[in-house]
């Protein structure tokens, strides 16, 4: 395979930016294909068995594993990070790798211990940096910990204007204690194939077509986004084959989307000062806020800035009022393995082995980072009326009930 000139500049601009070198990072279409080509050789090499994950993730993020005829294991996550914690519980000799995912670009400090305990057991460690490009876990002389590190220029990831594009980092620290591994993961991922002609013209009509369902009605958006995928027109960020425990081929990045990646990832260090700017204003005001508590504590130029409700009806109200006044608020992962799978089943998942990721995803807010300062105050405003309301309307249930008991004892 022939690598365009601008897949050399992005793999360049990734090295500069993580203090790397290019020829450790390798360029895909998704970073789902990344992720499955090096499952599927670290099978070959390792063979059959488990991959230790979160559920509180993208299903497109478990799809790989089980693509590449490994079986997902589940670890709950932390509070106080929104990531994977226990994982040294589930280890056994059946596991061939862990993931640890730096939710909304937060990251993970248990890759630290996780990182030991991958080396002294020939465990590969993999770590999920979608949320977080170019940035990743160090040791404490400043290189990467994880064997692979998995970056996406994806739909709604940290550059706005990047839609498809994934870059998978090999360790080169791998090949001196597996050589075979690296050797096999490194070959698969330079022979990904070629994106045949109708993906590439699907690729090259997404900002269009995007722009066109966002203006359809809502009564008529699903209808119309249906006949799109079954005439095979539009590429979704999830196919509703991906909510079955599978997906496509890998294939390789195109030149479009390479050149598309070059033309904003310059703006990469701006973008994370903005970002790192307004956590800090989250952090600032949110920090004494008494219905929802902030995640994040460190100074971390995240994706989405993390709110934990009491319950979830104050979160869904608050979404609800964000929503209404213009600004896009996600909730990430809710449901888990969003945006949930046809059936569990498919996915091994048995809710009892994550009571906390079960019982916290439904109350998550994502404040917006990318935003004005003057907007992000704006948002600051409107969750604090938002708590006043919430809890009128609690003391309101709460009295109407008491009046009721009441008038059924008098009865």
């Amino acid at each position: 395979m022939i690598l365009s000139e601008s897949n050399l500049a992005v793999r360049e601009k990734l090295a500069k930016y993580s203090n790397t070198n290019p020829d450790d990072w390798f360029l895909c279409l998704k970073a789902r294909y990344g992720m499955a080509a090096s499952y599927k050789a670290i099978r070959s090499e390792l063979g059959s068995g488990e991959v230790i994950t979160p559920p509180y993730t993208c299903i497109t993020s478990v799809n790989p594993i089980i693509v590449a005829g490994l079986k997902p294991i589940y670890a709950d996550i932390d509070p106080q990070t929104l990531s994977i914690t226990g994982a040294d519980k589930l280890v056994s000799k059946r596991t061939r790798a862990i993931v640890v995912q730096h939710t909304l670009g937060i990251i993970n400090p248990e890759i630290q211990n996780i990182g030991k305990i991958c080396k002294d057991t020939g465990i590969m460690l993999v770590e999920d940096s979608a949320h977080c490009l170019a940035r990743m876990a160090l040791d404490h002389k400043g290189r990467p910990i994880a064997d692979i590190s998995v970056h996406s220029f994806g739909v709604e990831k940290v550059l706005q204007n990047t839609k498809f594009g994934g870059a998978i980092f090999v360790n080169p620290r791998l090949k001196e204690r597996n050589p075979k591994l690296y050797e096999a993961i490194t070959s698969r991922l330079i022979n990904l194939p070629e994106v045949p002609r109708s993906l590439d013209l699907k690729i090259r009509a997404y900002r269009t077509q995007n722009a066109i369902l966002q203006r359809v009605p809502n009564a008529m958006k699903s209808g119309f986004r249906n006949i799109m995928l079954k005439t095979k027109t539009f590429e979704p960020a999830v196919k509703p084959l991906e909510q079955a425990a599978d997906q496509d081929i890998e294939y390789a990045i195109t030149p479009f989307v390479s050149e598309t990646i070059l033309k904003n990832i310059t703006s990469l260090p701006s973008d994370y000062r903005r970002r790192e700017q307004n956590v800090e204003i989250y952090r600032k005001y949110l920090k004494n806020a008494t219905y929802f508590h902030i995640v994040s504590n460190k100074k971390e130029p995240l994706l989405a800035f993390p709110v934990v409700f009491e319950d979830t009806h104050r979160a869904t109200e608050a979404y609800n009022a964000l929503a209404s006044s213009g600004y896009f608020i996600r909730r990430w992962y809710s449901p888990l393995l969003y945006p949930g799978p046809v059936d569990n089943r498919y996915y091994s998942y048995n809710s009892k082995s994550c009571p906390v990721s079960e019982a916290i995803h439904p109350r998550i807010l994502c404040l917006p980072t990318n935003l004005s300062t003057n907007d992000t105050k704006k948002i600051i405003n409107i969750l604090y009326p938002v708590q006043n309301h919430v809890e009128n309307y609690r003391k309101t249930v709460e009295n109407s009930l008491s009046s009721t008991k009441k008038t059924s004892k008098k009865a």
